[in-house]
């Protein structure tokens, strides 16, 4: 196996001795082969990184932590420092995190508002489930990561509105009579028998009424597979219907009295995927 190059650093803290310049430099100089650096940790220390290869990153630490200590004993600053940690990563690792920017992306309410493709009052709404990405709050308002916001907008919001919803699980008659009614909201035509082959869905429509938004269904007896779905949409809200109105029954063949007239609620609108919410707002009046 072809050993990997990896980058170690090692950070020391508790100075007790500044080392000068030329111990520094001497420093570098003997841990020159392994492309080392040299300068200062965040705790006012020293940090020191060297690339070596290893076959694996315990290797590579344990190999990489013994020359640096060993350079600081040679030049008698061991005691002075106390070591508080070191890193191992892959030289791949290292330039990636190299290449990412100082500063991350942030977003203001403004952002928030254009990645979630809402406006910047419906982003205000949002402040709670932003949370985990909020990186300060200043007096102009929220600063979060930009890329926590874009996970968000990609898995938790729905940016379309209206669309939001829990799917319902329906059966083949129940989704053949719901597709035939959005066929009618959608002002397309209502096939005299469906993909799924149910002809009782077929067989029990006798029309678009209307606005072009309703369809006329022939009575159906209660124990028939039509008035079984149509009831299970209308327990869940995707339906509502009426009797046919007198005016209407002039213009109807006679034994039509008891039709049904069955339209889209906006919730079964939704379900059934259509583009015309505004059609079923309508009937839902």
């Amino acid at each position: 196996m072809n050993p990997t190059t990896y980058n170690v650093r090692a950070e020391f803290g508790d100075v007790r001795v500044t080392p000068p310049d030329s111990v520094i430099t001497a420093i570098h100089e003997d841990l020159a082969r392994y492309d080392a650096s040299v300068g200062s940790s965040p705790a006012g220390g020293l940090t020191v990184r060297l690339f070596l290869d290893a076959d694996s990153p315990v290797d590579a630490g344990t190999r990489g932590v013994e020359y640096v200590l060993g350079a600081l004993l040679k030049h008698d600053i061991f005691h002075a420092h106390r070591m508080t940690g070191f890193e191992v990563i892959t030289e791949e690792e290292f330039d990636r995190r190299l290449a990412e920017p100082l500063v991350p992306e942030l977003a203001g309410m403004t952002e928030v508002a254009q990645i979630t493709g809402t406006t910047t009052s419906r982003a205000s709404q949002l402040r709670a489930r932003l949370a985990p990405y909020l990186v300060q709050e200043l007096a102009s308002g929220p600063v979060y990561l930009a890329s926590g916001v874009r996970t968000f907008a990609e898995t938790e919001y729905n940016r379309t509105p209206g669309v939001r919803r829990t799917e319902i699980p329906l059966s083949p008659v129940e989704r053949d009579l719901l597709d035939s009614l959005a066929a009618a909201a959608a002002g397309t035509e209502v096939a005299s028998s469906t993909a799924v082959g149910h002809q009782a869905v077929a067989e029990a429509i006798e029309g678009v009424l209307g606005n072009g938004h309703q369809l006329q269904l022939h009575f159906q007896p209660a124990d028939s597979e039509v008035s079984a779905a149509l009831g299970t949409l209308l327990e869940h809200g995707l339906v509502r219907t009426r009797r046919i109105y007198k005016k209407e029954t002039s213009t109807m063949a006679a034994g039509h009295e008891d039709d049904l007239v069955v339209s889209l609620t906006v919730k079964g609108q939704r379900h059934a995927g259509t583009g015309t919410p505004a059609a079923a707002e309508e009937n839902d009046r």
